[in-house]
């Protein structure tokens, strides 16, 4: 009798078990005490059951999913097919891909072909997840069909999603046409086009991406509403209006009705554009089509007017909404908080706090990072310190970031202690700091010279197993070249190199600057071939550096053939470039060199500056080619470039050292204009007219505001 009673009590408890699994009512804990009651007296018809617990299990700890596998293996229970599925799951998912495998291979030794179709997916996703795609590749092509399981179109779409996030898009969309050529019973469908085709646009290729939309629609491949969006967003995000307009129609021609999403991602193109006309068109035809803009549709459109400057607009869009009945989420409060943080409306800002907080939402860290940024760009420390204390009294303690940007503002105005008492803080209250504190910090401490304190807090850095980056690197040493450290800079240099940190052209331009600084020319001409070597690309600004050098040391010549090499690696460069080599020419007596090189700008798709034209007139005047060097000056305010205050006092100076006095009182008189006041050194000179005597003739041939500088020499 006892032995018909317990297989009824196990019959009981399996169908327990498997209704509660698919109400969802059970638990890990639960289900580790049920799986231990049922393992007791388990029979063959258990493995149902057992696999429903397995699954909870394994969902939440897939590596005590594999144990109790390995418990049922040992029981008198076989393991079903599906058992196994779940297995090289938890298997995979526990960071064990080689017992996913080893439970492979008993899949097909057991002959479980039939069912092999949903193992075999857990471990493709497995191993896509690594990064291998290559080798998924090779088990959808040729393992699966070795062993009579041919692989569905799931399988595939696990691949597509593997090959599109290792950015090999191209090649899932040379499979697409494969299987589309074949002709099989495996095609394509709405799922892989669009996992394809998103991967293309985030590559960057819209026209494929568009074309292959188009392949979906002759295969008789219907998207829906969500794909269609997905698409026009994607494309939207790259600037492609005219190709989501056109995916746009054809949701319209085939009756797929756009939704608010798909009109947000239209909103959100054409205002990154600036494009206003083109969302008020999107806005009506939203409403013609029965379509509210939502919360998102306002917040859009709210960012794009706060970084315009038009927060005023920004607000009235922000009161109609509400009027409307539309509840703003913390994002809207966020983008009209930080459009008046652009515009230093602290009141403002203040005020729309207390609102968010009357309307029953608690700011957030990034709500209140934004009311820091903006204290510690005005330098407002008290103010910075104050918002600290009221996020504690609203129960929120200061993250990470939060606690960045105040020691950023500590260090950057010098208060390293209060900076540290900051750091010191953050870390008693459990937060660990990262790279972007680490980097304010030792900022701060090259500024004030205290090497000693960066060496404890790069030791610092390692004992936490935080890598330096290299905004770290170039910090330090750019301080270092600026004290003429620039060996130590090299010693930085290299050790960031040893770390498997790349060096960014940047930091290269600051070494080479830094050898420059100290007279080193052909240590900073090393580092630039060296650039060649790893294959770094200088920069127009990397040959600017070595420009400037070798014409500050007078080797005119070198500084020709490093601007011949720039022109050459077809670097084009900038009209800093060509006022350093301008300057270095003249002040080298080669004037005709420099006249060529001032004419040759315009071929480079260039404008002179200021500085350009100030060089060559003031060598003119010199000269005493007077008359050139007006109509230069007429040319340049022709061509739209004004004078500036520091160049008309450079020419009135010169020329009233040449005794041009007429000429300098023209100038003067441009000074007047343009509501300029005489430099210090160039009153001097005026003032010091009279020590020849001519006080009273000089008046007649100068501005009346002047007269007054030669009356104080007389006296």
């Amino acid at each position: 009798m006892n032995r018909r009673v317990v297989p009824v009590g196990r019959r009981i408890l399996e169908q327990n078990i498997k209704a509660r699994y698919h109400a969802g009512d059970i638990g890990t804990e639960d289900a580790l005490h049920l799986f231990d009651e049922l393992l007791q007296d388990a029979g063959r018809s258990s493995i149902h059951a057992i696999n429903c617990l397995l699954t909870v299990v394994g969902r939440d700890c897939p590596a005590l999913g594999v144990s109790l596998f390995n418990r049922v293996a040992r029981s008198k229970v076989a393991p079903s097919s599906i058992t196994y599925a779940i297995l090289v799951d938890c298997c995979c998912r526990a960071g064990r891909q080689d017992l996913g495998h080893t439970a492979m291979g008993h899949v097909i030794k057991m002959g479980f072909l039939a069912d092999a179709i949903i193992t075999f997916s857990h471990l493709l996703k497995a191993i896509c997840a690594e990064n291998k795609t290559s080798y998924a590749m090779d088990i959808v092509l040729w393992i699966m069909p070795e062993f009579n399981c041919m692989p569905n179109i799931f399988s595939y779409n696990i691949l597509f999603k593997g090959l599109c996030n290792e950015k090999r898009s191209q090649e899932a969309l040379e499979l697409i046409q494969i299987m589309v050529e074949d002709g099989g019973c495996c095609r394509p469908d709405v799922v892989t086009y669009s996992t394809v085709i998103d991967g293309l646009l985030k590559e960057g290729e819209v026209g494929k991406a568009y074309s292959l939309f188009c392949e979906m629609l002759r295969q008789g491949v219907s998207p829906d509403v969500v794909t269609c969006s997905s698409i026009i967003s994607g494309m939207c995000k790259l600037h492609a209006m005219d190709k989501a307009e056109e995916v746009l129609q054809q949701m319209l021609d085939r009756r797929i009705l756009p939704d608010v999403a798909t009109y947000n991602s239209l909103v959100h193109g054409y205002y990154s554009l600036g494009q206003c006309e083109e969302v008020d068109r999107v806005l009506k035809e939203m409403s013609r089509n029965g379509v509210q803009p939502n919360i998102v549709t306002y917040n859009i459109q709210m960012d794009y007017l706060c970084k315009s400057g038009r927060c005023a607009e920004a607000r009235k869009i922000f009161d109609f909404m509400i009027g409307l009945g539309q509840k703003p989420d913390v994002t809207t409060y966020s983008v009209l908080l930080h459009g008046y943080a652009m515009e230093k409306s602290f009141h403002e800002m203040h005020c729309l706090i207390d609102l968010m907080v009357g309307n029953g939402i608690s700011p957030d860290h990034h709500v209140y990072n934004i009311l820091i940024s903006a204290y510690a760009k005005e330098e407002m420390v008290g103010e910075v310190l104050h918002i600290f204390t009221k996020m504690r009294q609203q129960g929120l303690n200061p993250n990470v970031v939060n606690y960045g940007a105040v020691i950023n503002l500590l260090s950057s105005i010098g208060r390293m202690d209060d900076a540290m008492s900051q750091f010191s803080q953050m870390i008693t209250e459990g937060l660990a700091p990262d790279v972007i504190v680490f980097n304010s910090l030792i900022s701060g401490f090259c500024s004030c010279g205290k090497w000693e304190k960066v060496h404890e807090l790069f030791s610092e850095m390692f004992d936490r197993s935080i890598c330096p980056d290299t905004v770290f690197f170039n910090t330090v040493m750019d301080h270092l070249c600026k004290n003429g450290r620039v060996m130590e800079a090299q010693d930085v240099f290299d050790l960031m190199v040893h770390m498997g940190v790349k060096p960014f052209v940047r930091d290269y331009n600051i070494l080479i600057h830094g050898y420059c600084l100290v007279g080193k020319m052909d240590e900073g001409r090393k580092l630039l071939d060296n650039m060649f070597s790893i294959g770094s690309k200088p920069d127009d600004f990397t040959y600017s550096i070595l420009i400037d050098g070798y014409s500050k040391k007078g080797r005119i010549d070198d500084a020709l053939i490093v601007i011949k090499e720039m022109l050459d690696g077809k670097v084009k460069p900038s009209i800093i470039t060509f006022n350093i080599m301008i300057g270095a020419l003249l002040k080298g007596g080669r004037k005709e060199e420099a006249k060529d090189l001032f004419d040759g700008i315009w071929a480079k798709g260039l404008v002179p500056d200021v500085v350009t034209y100030s060089l060559m007139i003031q060598k003119l005047i010199e000269e005493g080619s007077l008359q050139e060097s007006d109509d230069l000056f007429l040319s340049m305010e022709k061509n739209g470039c004004a004078a500036d205050s520091r160049m008309l006092n450079a020419i009135v100076r010169i020329l009233l050292q040449k005794g041009e006095v007429p000429r300098a009182g023209t100038y003067l008189s441009k000074i007047d204009e343009r509501r300029f006041t005489p430099e210090a050194s160039t009153a001097s000179l005026l003032t010091a007219l009279v020590s020849g005597g001519k006080g009273q003739e000089y008046k007649e041939l100068l501005p009346e505001k002047y007269h007054s500088f030669l009356e104080q020499g007389t006296g």
